[in-house]
């Protein structure tokens, strides 16, 4: 049965995009079916995929449309693993945003438009804008679970607060299902006490399913579209995405 996962959190520059990457190629490896798609107008995610927003036929847009496009035909295969696929994203989301907002059941659109390709994927992860926005509503709607990456400074931790607050209004009235699977501890600095401190207390008050060290490792190869889990697997931050990717199967 097909899990849809949403990376979220409604704070920029935490690893939103670097974690959906690499966790989705992580599980794809191990042989499953995974889907990726880029719900961030910025188009993050699919540039780093190694696609050019400008000249794709199709992107996430086409299937938020009133008059929207089959689902099929906005996924395209990832080029160095098959069983990974992505819809792309493109500036036009955010003027597209806009106009969702006035649609009927408008938090469903993107849950009704998966509803039909579900039954191809083991995963499908879902790499969330950095604000609580009708996207980001959309997207854990349409989820099974929520995995949030959290820097592990004061501010980032404290923000936790208000997508706890969201997700638990979701649950209530519109995906009663939609569950928060772990924290994912980013841009890490061991000799930062700070950092130490936060990471204490995000343990004490969360799941932590992983500890992602700020290191550079994980921007190199970005232009050619290469993950640092298919780049440098042994470095410290691939094996902690493999940990990541084992743990959402054990509790995914």
């Amino acid at each position: 049965m097909c899990k849809t996962i949403a990376i979220a959190n409604q704070k920029g520059g935490i690893c939103k995009t670097t974690s959906t990457f690499n966790i989705s190629v992580a599980l794809a490896t191990m042989g499953k079916q995974v889907l990726m798609i880029d719900f961030d107008p910025q188009a993050s995610l699919t540039i780093s995929a190694g696609l050019e927003p400008l000249n794709l036929e199709h992107t996430v847009c086409d299937i938020l449309k009133k008059s929207s496009e089959s689902v099929t035909n906005c996924i395209y295969k990832f080029n160095n693993i098959s069983n990974l696929s992505i819809i792309p994203s493109i500036i036009d989301l955010a003027a597209l945003e806009m106009g969702m907002q006035t649609r009927t059941a408008r938090e469903k659109i993107l849950a009704r438009a998966l509803d039909s390709i579900k039954h191809s994927y083991d995963y499908i992860f879902i790499d969330c804008p950095p604000q609580l926005s009708i996207l980001t509503v959309n997207a854990l709607a349409a989820c099974d679970y929520v995995v949030i990456p959290c820097k592990t400074d004061y501010l980032s931790y404290r923000g936790l607060e208000q997508l706890e607050n969201t997700i638990s209004d979701l649950k209530r009235l519109v995906n009663e299902n939609v569950e928060i699977l772990g924290v994912v501890a980013t841009l890490y600095e061991k000799n930062v006490k700070d950092h130490n401190n936060i990471l204490n207390l995000l343990h004490k008050k969360y799941s932590v399913i992983g500890v992602i060290k700020k290191t550079v490792e994980a921007v190199k190869g970005i232009y050619e579209g290469i993950p640092v889990v298919l780049r440098n697997p042994k470095a410290d931050i691939s094996v902690e995405y493999v940990k990541i990717a084992n743990e959402i199967l054990i509790r995914g």
